[in-house]
């Protein structure tokens, strides 16, 4: 029995070499995908190392892949399991509070922050107020939401990525990489990178497994075709704009240049370019290459074109910037060239900005993760106040989500807005939003710019929502299988009464909605009382109880994929447990 032992513990140690050896070639392997942008296929192979052997490197590269897809509640999962193991980096807990943040989980992601605070001072104090101010804000935004509608463009929109629509002679045009029904995933920086020694995939992109970005158009209600650029690449196309005259069109390309770098790995990145096309005998001709394109050095993206064709914004993150991706402009010069590009500093950031757009009247909107916001890229407006001086606004909830928010554009003709986002309950992974303006007589919040943590309010014009139009009404919680009404929930409740009191003709139904968890009889019941119990509360507030009625929808309204059965997480489940009210008259 004795001479057996030595053999067995061989064995043992053969099999854990061998079993290290191959956690090591998986990680070597899954590290090469990553640093492909393959997330799909490093992620598969992370989870084989970390099976294998859990480390905090291997959660971390987890958290950062899923990140990188902007599936929030999976990083949110494996950064808060790297954070606890041995030899994390801090970094891991300065983005699990944005993960956290971004999932709508504001307390535990302000206490994230602060955390991350006392252990690195690497930060400005300028970003860590904003940090911590963005938490706050974002829900006092919730609380008082700006009084528009933002509603999805189901004709539109499909399972992929939709994104950065614009009107062309009054039809949509927009970008999507809804060629290919393979993935579900999306791209906003469409850059390529690469083996060197082999041309990346001409149909499928490796960071999403969808097709590359195409521009697209859809005319009227009808069907979505391709829109017919003159653009000669294989890879993406996207973010496009027109000069008023509708003659000249610029747009983003990526395509592989005559002389390609590459770094000692023989990897080749190639950044997108900005080009122009003009129309001439109804077609687009041969596009012209931007002046600051450098595709093996820098990206030039998010064009946006002055109506008369004199200005050029863009973004890019060539050197000399304030943060990782800067707005900027050029003038157009009197030989037809474009003058210098013009850092456009007082709305850049330490953060990355995008989407530049300026309407008729001089406002001008883009996209920033570098100011106080919900969380990822929040739309934000520049224009003056009562005094003349510029000012920087967020656009507040609904116009912003806790996720990207982006790709600001309104139509000259109808006022109607367009804003592309990958919040929850799209049919997508980015989804055009239409964003209209409503009015009732309540305060909405705003942010306050550049730096102060406070929200300051600021009186909106308003009047009734839209007879049979459910508005959401936010932080309406309840305890666990309870229907009493909470004192945070009477808080909610009371901007409702007040809406009621200063419009004495609009009758109301009240509805309650819950997840799909439980029984379907019981989560009817259980939503019909608790919907009964806020109109208890409201007729209690001296409403007339022939104005309100309650409606216990039960779980038969979802937003999202979480019916019976489907696997969710318990953010997603609470984007379901809602209490929404419409006017059946008025």
């Amino acid at each position: 029995m004795r001479r057996t032992q030595p053999l067995v513990l061989t064995v043992l140690i053969l099999l854990l070499n061998l079993s290290i050896v191959q956690a090591q070639y998986i990680l070597k392997e899954a590290d090469q995908q990553f640093d492909l942008l393959n997330y799909d296929k490093a992620i598969a192979l992370y989870t084989q190392a970390y099976r294998k052997k859990a480390t905090a490197y291997t959660a971390q590269r987890l958290a950062e892949a899923h990140r990188l897809k902007n599936d929030y509640p999976a990083a949110e999962h494996w950064y808060a399991v790297a954070v606890k193991l041995p030899d994390s980096k801090n970094d891991n807990i300065l983005n699990y509070a944005k993960s956290l943040q971004q999932n709508t989980k504001y307390s535990e992601a302000k206490a994230q922050y602060l955390n991350y605070f006392s252990k690195e001072d690497t930060l400005s104090s300028t970003v860590k107020a904003q940090l911590l101010a963005s938490c706050d804000s974002a829900i006092n935004w919730m609380k008082s939401p700006a009084q528009v509608e933002v509603n999805n463009l189901s004709s539109v929109n499909g399972p992929q990525s939709d994104w950065g629509a614009v009107m062309y002679q009054n039809a949509l045009v927009f970008a999507s990489d809804r060629a290919n029904p393979n993935g579900n995933h999306y791209v906003k920086t469409p850059f390529l990178r690469f083996d060197g020694a082999k041309f990346p995939d001409r149909k499928i992109y490796g960071w999403t497994g969808n097709a590359y970005l195409k521009l697209y158009v859809q005319q009227g209600t009808d069907s979505i075709g391709a829109f017919p650029v003159n653009a000669q690449t294989n890879y993406h196309i996207g973010a496009a704009s027109f000069t008023a005259d509708g003659n000249t069109l610029y747009f983003t390309m990526t395509r592989i240049p005559e002389k390609l770098v590459k770094d000692k790995r023989n990897t080749a990145t190639i950044n997108v370019e900005i080009y122009s096309s003009k129309r001439s005998d109804k077609k687009w001709e041969e596009p012209i290459p931007f002046k600051y394109n450098n595709a093996n050095a820098w990206s030039v993206g998010d064009p946006f074109i002055s109506g008369d064709g004199n200005r050029l914004y863009f973004v890019s993150d060539m050197p000399g910037g304030l943060g990782g991706t800067d707005i900027y402009y050029a003038d157009k010069l009197q030989s037809g060239e474009w003058g210098d590009a013009v850092n456009f500093r007082e709305v850049n950031s330490e953060g990355n900005e995008r989407s530049p757009f300026i309407t008729k009247e001089g406002l001008f909107y883009f996209a920033t993760d570098g100011r106080t916001g919900m969380g990822g890229l929040d739309v934000f407006r520049r224009a003056k106040n009562a005094s003349g001086e510029d000012q920087i606004e967020n656009l507040g909830f609904p116009v912003n989500s806790p996720q990207d928010d982006f790709a600001f554009h309104t139509d000259v003709n109808t006022g109607i807005s367009y804003l592309s986002s990958n919040r929850f309950g799209g049919k997508g992974s980015d989804d055009i939003y239409s964003v209209e303006n409503k009015i009732i007589n309540s305060p909405a919040i705003v942010a306050k710019e550049p730096t102060d943590p406070l929200a300051a309010r600021k009186e909106l014009p308003q009047q009734p929502a839209e007879t049979n139009q459910p508005v959401r009404l936010e932080n309406i919680y309840y305890d666990f299988n309870k229907w009493n009404i909470r004192p945070d929930a009477a808080v909610e409740l009371e901007k409702l009464v007040e809406i009621m009191k200063d419009n004495s003709g609009i009758w109301i139904e009240l509805g309650s909605h819950t997840d799909s968890r439980g029984k379907d009889a019981y989560n009817f019941s259980l939503s019909q009382k608790r919907a009964e119990s806020a109109v208890r509360y409201i007729i209690s507030r001296g409403i007339e109880k022939n104005r309100i009625a309650a409606k216990g929808y039960g779980e038969t309204q979802l937003l999202n994929r979480c019916s019976n059965g489907i696997k969710c997480t318990e953010a997603e489940h609470q984007l379901n447990r809602r209490t929404e009210f419409r006017i059946i008259k008025k």
